[in-house]
């Protein structure tokens, strides 16, 4: 950033703006949810929160707009103004970033700096507010569907998840819980289909599941609350002060309520507080931005316009301020699709709204979630399987559910086609099953993300560069230097990454810092989703350092591009070596979780003498956990060296509940043949509390601790020599459209290195028999690439209607012609 000056905005009267010198090769992040690469470099963004149904990758603007700017030069700005603006991200001029907002006659802006995007998220977070601690169930597995009808459907979906051996904490009622589209606003129960809500939701809670209730800001004129808001001046009214009527609204004429009064929010809140009384345990503020907000409105505190990008942070005050009033032991989760800076702070969950069932669809949610993540707001997540448009496709909804099973928060949604996993056939059935299972081992893991995230503001999902030091960044791109000249590598506990741990060459900086297909859970996992059809082994850039496959223990060097096995049954997960990874028994309810059992995963590597790590637990309950220190840490410490490695861990802590001891079962990974001998607390101990598996390679050993322990295992052998895997060199990708006619479709791939002049890959289109009825000749420089495929053979005659696979590099696609 090298200087500010002040210029009229183009774009409206009245207006203010700001511009600022881009620098040669900065790229910038943040800006809220929209489905465009995470460098929003080259973009002009607009500022105003919008729903858009059914979309897909390409969407530049949706339902959370966000006024900040993460820079790779080691700073981000905060325009603190919720006036409809935009960001011009080096569109007009490349060399200048420029903010502009309407009818503003000041502006106010803060520019926030650290060596590394987890400092400035951490300073940022300090200024706007950070997210309280989740309930623990919340990141359980939450089922929901367009929607839940009556009582009796609700307690079938439960037991069928139970007997299906699916995990399951959360039910979603949408509007069907009080009686349909025309009864929004009524705030309560059909009784005709839910005839005791009260006993539902408690029969529900004491089978380990809580129940979450929409509700929306329209009161439907049809609504039985109608004339109550409209005569005590609870909605938004005409410019002469009358109630105004959306008379274009999706469901029919409403009215919106006007949460910038204090009398509609007392009212709201009566409705909310009367619920939660009746056993509701969360909430869905659906269509916040508001979704239809005519300009003419007027609210208590402006023009609807002025006004808009405002809504769904004073909505989901009303939740937040007066459970910390009325209910201040309980934490607050209320899952949200709009709301604007310090949305955080009020316990949001947001979505990314109405997405399209689709591969495009699916493949958005990466850099949607990740820019979230770099404007503060951590818990980003999406309607799992995909909620509109596209048909059933299994291998889709599989891929997205192992995907949701390792984000902030996992809620499979939809309409039109089932979102609950046991209506789909194996091999996709087992294949969901296991990543949702494996979620809810992963629960220590992920609720001392949820810590750190209330802690410091770091996002749960995190960029691949997340910890990599500013300095060293712009050091790099200045001279070229690589981890290869760098120094010995180190992590940190909060996941920043010293130099030395840096990329080389082939997988620099700059290009972890703009993948958009693949991220960090943590410090310590690397997820890579399968982001197209029949994919069954992708490439996945790695940070330096080694990295072990998770699933099978396959060991690959940092710093470089590798394939990896990606079949049906999981997509790529892999741990970085050195790490403790906290885990437990799996059980098919959070409310089951037991913190007196802990399996604890360690991935000893000569290339990461030293590691640590702290685990955070508590009630999983208690708002004021934190702040009465009603908690435990378990810091975890390995050293290892080609003679001894030594896990020391120590509890700090205490919280009602508590067990008085915790039994520890230390699985250490890649472990070529037992110790030689192993030590507890520096005594030689029994050879009954070990054992080693030799087909997995895991070394098993079993102690109790109350305040620490210390095991040190001598003569450990480790089977950590590099994995030949040999990158993709090209990636078949998901059509422009599997179905299709006489127009034909897009058939789309990325060259990932040169191939040669004199042997150029060929892609074969086959007919449901085998025969190749069309052959192309692939572009060969590097890059994404597409051709067009008319339906018609090589002699130019159409083919028959039918299936037909698009095969290239033993990769294929499915493909269905009709008529």
């Amino acid at each position: 950033m090298a200087g500010t000056s002040a210029a009229a905005a183009t774009f409206a009267p009245g207006g203010t703006a700001v511009r600022f010198r881009l620098a040669p090769g900065e790229r910038l992040y943040g800006t809220g949810s929209r489905a465009l690469p995470v460098n929003r470099r080259g973009y002009r963004l607009e500022l105003y929160n919008q729903a858009h149904y059914g979309f897909g990758n390409g969407e530049p603007n949706l339902n959370i707009t966000l006024p900040t700017v993460l820079s790779s030069r080691g700073y981000m700005l905060f325009f603190d103004h919720h006036a409809p603006g935009y960001l011009d991200l080096g569109k007009t001029d490349k060399n200048v970033l420029e903010y502009g907002a309407e009818n503003l006659t000041s502006l106010s802006y803060f520019v926030i700096t650290g060596r590394d995007q987890a400092e400035i998220l951490e300073r940022y977070t300090a200024l706007t507010g950070r997210q309280p601690l989740p309930p623990r169930w919340a990141l359980g597995l939450i089922q929901s569907r367009f929607g839940y009808k009556t009582d009796a459907e609700m307690q079938q979906v439960a037991t069928r998840m139970r007997r299906e051996n699916f995990p399951l904490d959360a039910l979603v009622l949408d509007l069907y819980w009080f009686g349909g589209t025309k009864r929004q606003g009524d705030f309560d129960w059909d009784g005709a289909k839910f005839s005791n809500p009260a006993g539902m939701m408690s029969r529900l809670k004491q089978q380990g599941i809580k129940t979450i209730l929409i509700s929306e800001p329209y009161v439907m004129r049809t609504s039985r609350n109608d004339s109550l808001v409209r005569t005590q001046g609870l909605v938004g009214t005409t410019s002469m002060g009358r109630p105004f009527t959306v008379g274009s609204f999706w469901a029919g004429p409403a009215s919106i309520l006007d949460v910038f009064k204090p009398k509609t929010r007392s009212w709201m809140w009566a409705q909310y507080r009367r619920l939660h009384d009746q056993g509701a345990a969360g909430w869905w503020s659906d269509l916040g931005e508001p979704e239809n907000h005519p300009e003419a409105m007027r609210h208590a505190t402006g023009p609807a316009r002025a006004v808009h990008n405002a809504y769904g942070q004073e909505w989901a005050r009303i939740i937040q301020d007066n459970y910390s009033q009325e209910f201040p032991d309980e934490r607050v989760f209320n899952l949200a699709r709009s709301g604007w800076a310090g949305m955080q702070r009020n316990s949001v969950f947001p979505w990314s709204g109405d997405i399209q069932r689709s591969w495009s669809g699916y493949q958005a949610q990466i850099p949607v979630m990740l820019g979230m993540g770099q404007g503060g707001v951590g818990y980003m997540h999406s309607d799992a399987g995909g909620f509109c448009v596209g048909g059933i496709d299994s291998e889709l909804y599989t891929r997205w559910l192992q995907m949701a099973s390792l984000c902030p928060i996992l809620r499979p949604h939809g309409e039109g086609v089932p979102p609950e996993p046991y209506y789909y056939p194996n091999p996709y059935k087992s294949s969901v099953r296991n990543a949702v299972q494996l979620r809810y081992q992963l629960l220590p893991y992920l609720y001392t993300l949820a810590w750190q995230n209330t802690l410091s503001g770091a996002p749960l999902a995190r960029t691949m560069d997340f910890g990599a030091d500013i300095s060293f960044q712009q050091q790099a791109a200045t001279i070229g230097q690589t981890a290869a000249d760098a120094t010995a590598a180190t992590t940190a506990p909060d996941g920043r990454i010293q130099p030395s741990a840096a990329p080389s060459d082939e997988a620099d900086i700059t290009q972890l810092a703009t993948l958009n297909d693949q991220y960090l859970l943590g410090p310590n996992l690397l997820v890579a989703p399968v982001l197209n059809p029949s994919q069954r082994r992708r490439n996945v850039v790695l940070p330096g350092g080694n990295w072990i496959d998770y699933h099978s223990n396959l060991t690959y060097p940092g710093g470089r591009t590798v394939g990896v096995a990606a079949p049906l049954a999981h997509a790529p997960l892999l741990v970085r070596a050195g790490a403790f990874l906290p885990t437990t028994p799996y059980r098919p309810s959070t409310a089951q979780y037991r913190p007196d059992t802990l399996l604890l995963r360690y991935y000893p590597d000569p290339s990461t003498p030293q590691s640590e790590f702290t685990m955070y637990d508590d009630d999983g309950h208690s708002a004021r956990a934190l702040a009465q220190k009603q908690f435990e840490t378990l810091t975890m410490r390995g050293t290892h060296t080609a003679g001894q490695t030594d896990v020391v861990l120590s509890c700090q802590g205490s919280y009602a509940g508590q067990p008085a001891s915790r039994l520890v079962r230390l699985l250490v990974q890649r472990v070529a043949a037992p110790p030689t001998a192993i030590y507890l607390d520096k005594e030689q101990a029994a050879a009954d509390i070990s054992s080693y598996d030799p087909v997995r390679h895991e070394l098993e050993v079993r102690f109790r601790i109350k305040a620490g322990a210390t095991v040190s295992l001598r003569g450990l052998k480790l089977i950590a020599e590099p994995t030949a895997a040999d990158p993709e060199t090209l990636t078949l990708e998901a059509p422009g459209s599997r179905t299709f006619g006489p127009r034909g479709t897009t058939l789309r791939y990325t060259r990932h290195a040169a191939g040669t002049a004199d042997a150029p890959v060929l892609l074969l289109i086959r007919n449901a028999q085998g025969d190749v009825v069309r052959v192309f000749s692939l572009d060969t420089s590097p890059g994404p690439h597409s051709l067009a495929w008319n339906g018609r053979d090589d002699q130019n005659r159409p083919v028959a209607p039918g299936v037909y696979v698009a095969e290239a590099s033993e990769q294929h696609q499915r493909l269905i012609v009709t008529p």
